[in-house]
């Protein structure tokens, strides 16, 4: 089972290969709509919508909120690394 954090990591690399245009699905065609590319993320990361009739407003809300809590994670693991140097 993967932890949240690696969850997050997993649904900010898939949506950075969509955003640069990389992410492609089983057909290997790139995928070009945002809600398919939400949905791959979602899914290898074995998370869901917690909103079954997502507007895509409220899609990128939620990407947007999980991305904003990685990264708020791995400046937390940042500052504890500069803790135990001193």
């Amino acid at each position: 089972m993967m932890t949240k954090k690696q969850k997050q990591a997993k649904v900010a690399k898939v949506m950075g290969e969509f955003k640069a245009g990389t992410l492609k699905g089983s057909d290997k065609k790139p995928i070009k709509n945002y809600k398919q590319a939400v949905a791959i993320a979602l899914s290898e990361a074995g998370m869901s919508m917690p909103k079954k009739d997502a507007s895509e407003e409220y899609m990128r809300a939620f990407i947007r909120q999980v991305l904003e809590e990685e990264e708020a994670m791995e400046e937390e693991g940042e500052e504890e690394e500069e803790e135990g140097k001193d």
